[in-house]
């Protein structure tokens, strides 16, 4: 869903327009990753919501009611601390990046005004929101990030606030960007809609998909096959569509299916691309029913919800579960300290006496003869002090031991659960949701029902035909598409052979994708189009570009006592590609 710099900077304009001057008056975090202000401008009562889930960030205006939490987290209470109360003075985007900042000014704690900035990073799996002083300094943020996460750079209090690196794209209203385009598009075996997405800020896949479609220019073809007429119809659709959200404004869209049952896009135009549109009056009201409508068969489905709510609570045992475990492993991980401390006092005890605090102890184990100064207990003979930190050495490496095996159990555990709320959120369909319900009862998630009609309803699930998606690629072969854990191993173990192609997402949780090869060479733009409906039927669906492995299915393994569809795999290569959803699945 293209919340991309383009919308970002058109949305920052309506809230201008509705809010700045407004009041905040109430504050909810509602969820891990979601706030609700409650604004009142302009004689007018508004909700802004903003959200930084992975699938689904965004910040739009909202008619929704939320329960509000009896207990708000810490970065609520901050928020409240700093912003209610507060008048917004404006909102900013830098260019056509997705980061919107609020800035507020209010009364801090001497009675005295003063600023301080919301930023929202609309930036899929990295979104966050984080609050910061009038000197940009982080006051805290709903999602800390620290080097082991971001090599790039942290979003911890204290910090100074620092931008995304750059993408180094041209902006779209600067007067030598197409002149650019024009002379680069010559030399590029890119295919034309991902040679826009590479060269122009603000513009998402779907966007640079439109812009094919207007100008009659097919989105697959090569930037270097284009006629010059081509190009330059491509670039009047660009100037076009910009000058027209300039001066007419937007046209808040939502693309349908043909049947207007399932909701596909939503833009700050139209996007024909789709067929049907439903146009709206703001942009906000546009994404709220936008998703509004996507969730709605999963909150209208019991099934469904209650399956989620019940692997979210796993999770979030697991989650803590690896917690404790890191915990420990951090606090142990020296473990080796204590033996040689005890030793250290084993090999000076004729020095030592009962009743000193401390001992410097020269490390025999060292090159260089170190000094180790050592804690004594004054209370104890150095023998008894050498048997005490044996002991420790013992307990530590024995902790360090157990919570190193668990952290790696918890983790895959942890993927696994993942793969299955990935499974029930894409779910099309009540069949689906039963064979999702059926593995975690095999898995012993789900408990045998104790009534009979109950149990008869559990066992009538078996009888449900597993049958994984079946596609062919613009080449003629044929592509298959597990949509749940028990798919997934039906396809790669038992329905595909070694010589088939056997495609997945890199790091998320996501589908087994399958190329039936038939024994023959697979060319790269079938193995190109199954990694893209690899990279559509995953958890990464909503990024630009992610990374896809693939190999010979003779190189996929499952490892004894694995839960359905995870494995391993060896002997594989990674392309980057962007998520494209397969005609026949919409």
């Amino acid at each position: 869903m293209p919340f991309d710099g383009i919308l970002a900077n058109n949305i920052v304009k309506e809230f201008n327009n509705l809010l700045a001057g407004g009041r905040i008056n109430k504050i909810y975090q509602i969820n891990n990753d979601s706030v609700v202000f409650s604004i009142r401008s302009k004689g007018e009562n508004f909700a802004l919501f903003a959200s930084c889930k992975a699938q689904a960030a965004r910040i739009h205006l909202t008619d929704k009611q939320f329960e509000n939490p009896l207990n708000p987290p810490i970065f609520c209470i901050l928020l409240r601390k700093h912003l209610m109360g507060g008048r917004i003075k404006g909102f900013f985007t830098e260019g056509f990046e997705r980061i919107i900042t609020m800035e507020v000014e209010a009364v801090d704690e001497l009675g005295d005004r003063d600023i301080k900035k919301l930023v929202f990073e609309i930036m899929g799996k990295h979104s966050n929101i984080v609050l910061l002083n009038k000197d940009d300094k982080i006051i805290d943020a709903i999602k800390h990030i620290d080097f082991a996460v971001n090599r790039v750079r942290e979003i911890l209090p204290a910090r100074v606030y620092v931008f995304p690196p750059a993408q180094n794209k041209l902006n779209p209203e600067n007067s030598d960007t197409f002149d650019i385009i024009l002379n680069e598009a010559i030399g590029s075996e890119r295919k034309i809609s991902s040679f826009l997405l590479d060269k122009l800020q603000g513009f998402s896949p779907a966007l640079c998909r439109e812009i094919c479609v207007r100008a009659k220019v097919d989105e697959d073809k090569p930037a270097s096959l284009l006629s010059h007429v081509e190009l330059t119809q491509i670039i009047r659709e660009i100037k076009l569509l910009l000058e027209e959200l300039n001066t007419k404004g937007p046209i808040p869209s939502i693309a349908f299916d043909f049947d207007r049952k399932k909701v596909i896009d939503f833009h700050c135009t139209g996007l024909s691309q789709y067929g049907p549109n439903k146009h709206y009056d703001r942009i906000s009201d546009a994404i709220d029913t936008f998703y509004t409508l996507k969730d709605s068969w999963i909150s209208n489905n019991q099934q469904a919800q209650n399956l989620l709510k019940l692997v979210e609570k796993l999770l979030g045992k697991s989650t803590k579960r690896l917690a404790i475990n890191i915990e420990t492993y951090e606090v142990n991980k020296d473990y080796d300290n204590f033996r040689l401390y005890g030793e250290l006092i084993t090999a000076n005890i004729h020095s030592l006496k009962k009743g000193m605090d401390k001992a410097t102890l020269v490390n025999y184990y060292s090159e260089t003869g170190d000094m180790v100064e050592i804690p004594l207990d004054i209370n104890k003979s150095p023998q008894q002090n050498a048997q005490s930190y044996y002991k420790k050495y013992s307990k530590a490496k024995t902790a360090y031991s157990y919570a190193e095996k668990q952290i790696e159990i918890i983790k895959t555990e942890i993927s696994y659960l993942e793969s299955i709320i990935f499974a029930i959120e894409t779910a099309q369909n009540p069949e689906q949701l039963n064979e999702i319900r059926l593995e975690l009862y095999e898995q012993g998630y789900l408990n045998q029902p104790h009534n009979k009609k109950a149990r008869n309803k559990t066992s009538k699930i078996k009888t449900v035909p597993i049958s994984p998606l079946k596609l062919n690629s613009g080449d003629g072969f044929e592509i298959m598409i597990g949509r749940n854990n028990k798919e997934n191993d039906k396809l790669t173990f038992k329905v595909a052979r070694n010589e088939d192609i056997w495609l997945h997402i890199k790091n998320f949780p996501g589908s087994h994708v399958v190329i039936k090869t038939e024994g023959k060479s697979v060319p790269d733009s079938t193995l190109l189009e199954a990694a893209q409906y690899t990279a559509w039927f995953s958890k990464a669906r909503s990024s630009s570009k992610v990374e896809v492995d693939y190999t010979f299915v003779r190189h996929v393994k499952k490892p004894s006592g694995a839960k359905p569809g995870m494995v391993i795999y060896t002997n594989y290569n990674t392309i980057l590609v962007e998520p494209k959803e397969p005609v026949e699945s919409k």
